[in-house]
């Protein structure tokens, strides 16, 4: 089983089960997982004001779904969780609902089953009983793990953009205020591009009008890593306003994965812009702070 943390949301699956569609709304959305033949697995959320009635929600759920053509309907229970079970073409689905009232967020869980034979109830309790909401932290920060990065970024941020390819993936987080941007990267399939040293590699990261204001190389839990910042330059009126924008960027290459992680934080600084740090993780006792 392979965690998956998104959204603040957990969920345990087979590690064999790829996330093949996301949403990036934090109010509400979808996850999609499929093995090798087909989907199997969907999991939605949606944030509501009040908490709502579960069971009468199941009861009116499973009248909507026999009028949808569900066959063979009936009530499904893992508690906390109710739902509706039933037959949809040739696949047996089974659909759960559940509140988690520390975000206000309802979350529906969807199996299917291609073959009825291999239904097994003991796997969905499994599944539903991964599943988590947490709580909003002290530090403001949210933890985040899919598609091989684990990170932390800051709750208040919100996913602008996902390039999410074979060899390469890349999360942008942005701040509602535009001023402050983070990545998190994993590229692999270095043989075939990557044919200068990281630590002049990671140069290239820097946004356009910035100048390297340090450079350094530290070891990691065996991990070479290059740190680098940078700041604007020369300086706008809106730098005056906020703070000089400043760029922090560290890149490494794991040894067990054999892959590169990039972590870059643009933000303002200044004295009254304290920011908690981010970080990411690549494996076991090797985390990168920005």
């Amino acid at each position: 089983m392979r965690q998956v943390v998104w959204n603040a949301i957990e969920v345990e699956l087979p590690d064999d089960w790829e996330l093949l569609q996301f949403s990036k709304d934090a109010s509400h959305g979808r996850l999609a997982f499929a093995d090798r033949y087909q989907f199997r697995f969907e999991l939605d959320w949606t944030t509501i004001s009040l908490p709502p009635d579960l069971e009468r929600m199941a009861s009116d759920y499973l009248s909507k779904l026999k009028e949808d053509g569900l066959e063979e309907p009936r009530k499904c229970i893992h508690l906390p969780w109710r739902g509706a079970c039933g037959k949809e073409k040739d696949n047996l689905v089974s659909r759960y609902t559940n509140y988690y009232p520390g975000r206000g967020l309802l979350l529906e869980a969807i199996f299917l089953w291609p073959d009825q034979k291999k239904h097994s109830t003991s796997f969905e309790a499994k599944v539903l009983d991964s599943i988590a909401v947490a709580p909003y932290r002290e530090d403001g920060l949210q933890h985040w793990k899919a598609y091989g990065l684990d990170f932390i970024v800051k709750e208040e941020h919100y996913l602008k953009q996902l390039v999410a390819e074979p060899g390469n993936t890349v999360f942008t987080f942005r701040s509602q205020n535009k001023r402050e941007v983070e990545t998190f990267a994993r590229l692999g399939f270095l043989d075939s591009w990557l044919n200068i040293p990281v630590q002049d590699w990671i140069k290239s990261r820097i946004p356009e009008n910035f100048t390297i204001t340090s450079t350094n190389q530290q070891e990691t839990s065996e991990h070479q890593v290059s740190l680098l910042s940078a700041k604007r330059s020369p300086t706008v009126l809106v730098d005056w306003i906020w703070g000089t924008r400043t760029f922090l960027a560290a890149a490494w290459i794991c040894p067990k994965q054999e892959k590169l992680f990039l972590v870059t934080k643009l933000t303002p600084s200044n004295k009254k812009n304290k920011q908690p740090p981010i970080s990411l993780t690549c494996c076991e006792d090797m985390e990168i702070s920005l």
